[in-house]
């Protein structure tokens, strides 16, 4: 029994060591996490070039509005010959010769009406091209620290199943020499063996757990972290500020870039309507036109040079294109319905994951209080019940039962402390409200 106790537990050893054996062991804490991340995360780094490239709509759509110059070069190599003419003397003439025009053409539109909706609209996309940055940056922040603060959370309770796992063991040796000496039942011994492999087991999964959570961080940072900085034992517990849930609320419906990009979207499906009924309006065009045509020949004989001057104004006035004018519209209208939904969605979301967030923390809150107290008597509980069953008190299935709950607790008062770290930063980024000094105030509770 023994030598298959010390097997499994090197078994589990190597597993739980050798699956991160290509980890970096330097200590780090969050703030060091975080610019590692905004350097190497690509979500991150691509909504950054995204935001960039949304920013051009503006410069493209001014350029509609602005005068366009064009400098053409032609060279004609013109062979003629008159087949049959009235004109004797021109009868039966032919002529090879080149011509070489140069011209240099100006348009400027005097009225359009699409390219002052697409102008007006381009400006929306670029504002929603910045809240989708920052709603890339608040994402990052609380990636960074539920992704760090779960690999804390499972090491502690990866440490908490491993002691309980150790305390099994005991329990199993001190069993079978009972059973050994007469005074203990072997189902005592059967039921202590089957709690220890239990734990085993889990012990098993959580390294698992732990070697997932490192390599969900490696996602953000392209590279293992194995030793970070532990949260400290006390935590400051603090409540939200406003203590109540619907003032948090209001900032997610008017803060939140989840909303506020979804508005932005509703904006731009509403002026793309006015866009497509745009071609229902007529266009207005000037065209100046300056020509040089240098003529090396014609069937008259002779060349010629011709200098041209030419000032146009264009009305473009549409009358009939087969519907596709109104069917565009349509659509862009059922698209801005659309769009309009999703925002009612966006926003019974952002009220759900601002409420949830804050009863989270608030809960968070009460759970460490009461579990830490929970810790403590529960162990106290099991060294009183250990004393008993030595004193021939109580029977090694109380103390199993003592064993089991202090380590219910113990993984229930960790999860609960890191939850309301997590949590914390949640609501806010529900709110909208996230920044960088979050996370720095978060760093200072680390040890």
């Amino acid at each position: 029994m023994n030598v298959y106790i010390a097997r499994a537990g090197a078994a589990l050893l190597w597993v739980s060591c050798g699956l991160t054996s290509f980890s970096v062991t330097a200590s780090e804490g969050l703030l060091d996490i975080l610019s590692l991340a905004k350097d190497a995360d690509p979500t991150f780094r691509g909504a950054s070039f995204e935001r960039a490239a949304e920013q051009e709509a503006v410069k493209q759509a001014r350029a509609r509005l602005l005068p366009t110059i064009a400098f053409n070069v032609e060279r004609t190599d013109n062979s003629d010959e008159i087949v049959e003419s009235e004109n004797q003397v021109a009868d039966a003439s032919s002529a090879d010769y080149e011509t070489s025009t140069y011209a240099l053409t100006l348009n400027q539109s005097i009225y359009n009406h699409e390219y002052w909706v697409r102008y007006s609209q381009s400006k929306v996309v670029r504002d929603r091209a910045d809240v989708e940055f920052d709603k890339a940056r608040q994402n990052l922040l609380i990636k960074v620290a539920e992704r760090y603060f779960t690999i804390l959370k499972t090491e502690e309770q990866l440490r908490s199943i491993s002691a309980e796992k150790e305390a099994l063991r005991r329990h199993v040796e001190y069993a079978s020499k009972s059973r050994s000496a007469g005074l203990g039942r072997r189902a005592e011994v059967v039921d202590a063996e089957a709690r220890y492999y239990t734990a085993l087991a889990e012990e098993a999964q959580f390294a698992k757990s732990l070697d997932d959570a490192r390599y969900s961080l490696m996602e953000l940072t392209g590279a293992l972290h194995e030793e970070l900085r532990p949260i400290q034992e006390a935590l400051p517990l603090d409540l939200p500020e406003p203590a109540m849930p619907q003032p948090w609320i209001d900032r997610g419906l008017t803060g939140s870039p989840d909303v506020l990009s979804q508005q932005f979207t509703v904006e731009e499906a509403r002026m793309e309507i006015k866009a497509q009924t745009s071609g229902h309006y007529p266009t207005l065009n000037l065209v100046y036109r300056n020509s040089d045509e240098d003529q090396g020949g014609s069937l008259f004989g002779g060349t010629s040079r011709v200098e041209g001057e030419e000032i146009a104004l264009q009305l473009d006035v549409p009358i009939y294109q087969g519907g596709a004018v109104s069917s565009r519209r349509r659509e862009a209208i059922e698209r801005m319905y659309k769009s309009q939904e999703d925002l009612t969605r966006i926003q019974r979301e952002v009220r759900t994951d601002v409420n949830s967030a804050f009863q989270g923390v608030m809960a968070n809150i009460a759970q460490v209080k009461a579990l830490q107290k929970t810790v403590s008597a529960q162990t106290e509980v099991l060294r009183n019940k250990e004393k008993g069953l030595q004193a021939g008190l109580y029977s090694m299935l109380v103390v199993l039962d003592a064993q089991r709950d202090l380590a219910d607790a113990e993984k229930n008062y960790i999860e609960a402390r890191y939850d309301y770290a997590i949590n914390s930063l949640k609501l806010k980024r529900a709110a909208g409200v996230l920044v960088e000094s979050d996370l720095v105030a978060i760093n200072g509770w680390l040890r």
